[in-house]
């Protein structure tokens, strides 16, 4: 690798210093045409072809050459960056662990990949329960910052907004939904979180009492102790974060 990248700033260096009426270039590129030639993706034998050009000839071909790579280079990191962010995002909303009407997230998927793409101007977190919109700068500070400072950090979204927590529940920071500008909605990413199904329970109908005049009727006072009140999504969430609730 250090070889391939000598090759190609050898050449910059011989076109930034172009003499008029010389042959510097075409020299250079004689000497190293196929290396160069594999590293502009182009046939050797036009390298060759300019290897007996005046400098000021061969020169607009040349940089026409090392932009062509820089462009491809280019595109072929931006197709990365998106297919890391889309990865990313796909790994978010199948990992997401619902609570009633909130979704725990992971972290790492959250404040990772997901902010990858500096082109996304929005992530827009989405199901059927919430739709909560935030701009990708603000998620961007927040991973630049808590991530490093807080190794118990949790998250969950919900309609109220994206929240995060930590030192077992005495910080946090919510984040609320934000508008879209209209010139910005090109530039949103969507994170379609699947939220579960949640049947009603139909009770089966009373059947008519058939009890014998004599038959013992229960005792209210001898009834089973009801069992304790559940706090609530937020409390089984942070029990499992091993946050007391």
């Amino acid at each position: 690798m250090a070889g391939r990248r000598s090759g190609l700033a050898g050449l910059e260096r011989v076109l930034r210093a172009l003499e008029p009426g010389s042959h510097n270039i075409g020299d250079y590129i004689a000497e190293h045409d196929e290396e160069l030639s594999v590293l502009l993706g182009v046939d050797t034998g036009e390298l060759r072809g300019l290897a007996g050009k005046l400098d000021e000839e061969a020169a607009p071909r040349v940089r026409a050459l090392l932009q062509q790579r820089a462009e491809a280079r280019t595109l072929r990191h931006q197709a990365a960056r998106r297919d890391a962010v889309l990865a990313a995002a796909q790994r978010l909303a199948m990992t997401a662990v619902w609570r009633e009407s909130a979704a725990l997230l992971d972290m790492s998927a959250l404040l990772g990949d997901l902010l990858a793409d500096v082109t996304i101007q929005h992530i827009s977190l989405v199901s059927r329960v919430f739709a909560v919109h935030l701009p990708r700068k603000k998620l961007v500070e927040v991973a630049d910052v808590l991530p490093r400072q807080f190794a118990d950090l949790v998250s969950w979204v919900d309609r109220t907004g994206l929240h995060f927590r930590w030192r077992q529940g005495r910080g946090g920071l919510s984040l609320y939904s934000q508008v879209v500008p209209a010139s910005e909605s090109a530039h949103v990413l969507h994170v379609n979180i699947q939220a579960p199904a949640f049947r009603k329970h139909r009770p089966a109908p009373a059947s008519p009492e058939r009890r014998s005049h004599n038959a013992p009727r229960p005792n209210p006072e001898s009834a089973a102790p009801a069992g304790p009140r559940s706090t609530g999504w937020l409390a089984d969430a942070l029990t499992e974060a091993a946050f007391p609730a």
